[in-house]
């Protein structure tokens, strides 16, 4: 029997992964990588394009050196693929060194950012909590713009190649690249000015250049937990009030809904927690918050825990009070013991990066070498859920960029 034809396609959804990854690789393949650039910046996530498209309008001559086969790839898994790109209220008090982050991005932070999507044609809206995201609500949307405005503005893309090392020559920073994909040369780019944008994971080239670094750590993640049958709990939701307590100090305060997981908690407020959370830590929930202490007792008197909670929550909490005015006042604080970081692969963010103290907040370049600027993850800058991390990539890609393009003399 003749063998059917092999078939690249998924129900008709386009070519599959692995020839798509070909195809890439093609491309990559047939780019050619300048000698001699003004700007070059590594790393081709949010805030490398946003700090490539600046360089590059203001006259540089830019080549984003990317690890994988394309660009923007990490802007895809985005607000569960949604992309939620700022928030209406960039509050630098919502980001970690809220001093550092005021000083980079100014009062116009909110300004800048929708000012640089407009320019880029996308078009965006805001939902609650004042998330702003395309309106298409597609990520896929937000990399398309970035990417096809990149081009207009004539950056090279070099995607499959990372730096393999970077030395001072008389012509400036001279970067080593070595392929990611099959059949590729070694390649050597001097440049001018070097933007890192690599992300918090990625802090060997900030390390060779004698950059002081914090460890990354995975942030914006569930919590382990002890102290409820959370098995029994598992895609449970409840509107809670939280405090983190280490040593008797209250740590840090959240407000939303949470997900109770077979480990612990999930959900934008555990996320938020996560951002300052250690093991050892108590976490206090209020179950009700929207309720007080003695309306709850009052209501529980006539018609027990069911109008006010969770059943099976209110089953384990009787466990240890047995009257129903007992359960709800034990609802209004719940202790748990936080015992780590949970499902670590998810976390949205990596805080760590290099260190604020290195840099100059006016620039974002590195006084020890002044002609190295950094942006985005890199930085150890992270923000709480709802648009604030990427907010921080936009604007300082545009910083670093536009620092980076001054001091390679082109404006």
């Amino acid at each position: 029997m003749p063998s059917r034809p092999r078939n690249t396609s998924h129900a008709g959804r386009g070519p599959s992964r692995l020839a798509r990854e070909r195809e890439l690789a093609a491309q990559a393949r047939t780019v050619q990588v300048p000698s001699q650039v003004d700007v070059a910046v590594v790393g081709g996530g949010a805030s490398g394009l946003a700090a490539a498209i600046t360089a590059a309008e203001a006259g540089a001559r830019v080549v984003v050196v990317e690890r994988a086969l394309e660009c923007g790839r990490s802007i895809l898994a985005t607000g569960g693929g949604r992309c939620n790109l700022a928030n209406a209220d960039l509050s630098a008090e919502r980001y970690r060194h809220p001093g550092f982050v005021s000083a980079v991005c100014g009062e116009r932070f909110l300004a800048d950012v929708q000012g640089f999507f407009s320019a880029c044609g996308l078009a965006v809206v805001e939902e609650e909590g004042g998330r702003l995201y395309p309106v298409t609500r597609e990520a896929s949307s937000v990399r398309e713009v970035l990417v096809e405005r990149a081009r207009r503005a004539h950056v090279t893309l070099a995607c499959g190649r990372e730096v393999a090392g970077i030395s001072r020559g008389t012509d400036g920073l001279r970067l080593r690249l070595a392929p990611t994909f099959d059949g590729g040369n070694q390649e050597v780019l001097c440049a001018r000015a070097v933007v890192i944008a690599t992300g918090g994971k990625e802090d060997s080239l900030a390390r060779s250049l004698g950059l002081p670094v914090v460890d990354a750590r995975p942030v914006l993640c569930p919590l382990a937990c002890e102290g409820l049958d959370f098995p029994k709990l598992d895609g449970r939701r409840a509107r809670v009030a939280a405090t983190l307590v280490r040593d008797g100090v209250t740590i840090a305060r959240e407000a939303g809904e949470l997900l109770f997981r077979s480990y612990g908690i999930s959900g934008i407020v555990s996320f938020d927690l996560s951002r300052n959370a250690q093991p050892g830590d108590r976490l206090v929930l209020d179950l009700l918050p929207e309720v007080s202490a003695r309306t709850a007792c009052e209501l529980a008197v006539h018609g027990g825990t069911a109008g006010l909670l969770d059943n099976e929550v209110a089953a384990q909490l009787g466990k240890l009070n047995g009257t129903a005015e007992d359960v709800v006042a034990h609802a209004k604080a719940v202790e748990l013991l936080v015992t780590g970081i949970a499902d670590e692969k998810r976390a949205q963010v990596t805080a760590g990066g290099i260190d604020v103290e290195a840099l100059d907040a006016s620039t974002l370049a590195c006084p020890g070498a002044p002609d190295v600027f950094a942006c985005g993850e890199a930085v150890d800058v992270d923000g709480a859920c709802g648009g604030f991390n990427l907010a921080w990539a936009w604007k300082s890609g545009m910083v670093a960029g536009a620092s980076a393009a001054r001091l390679a003399g082109r404006r």
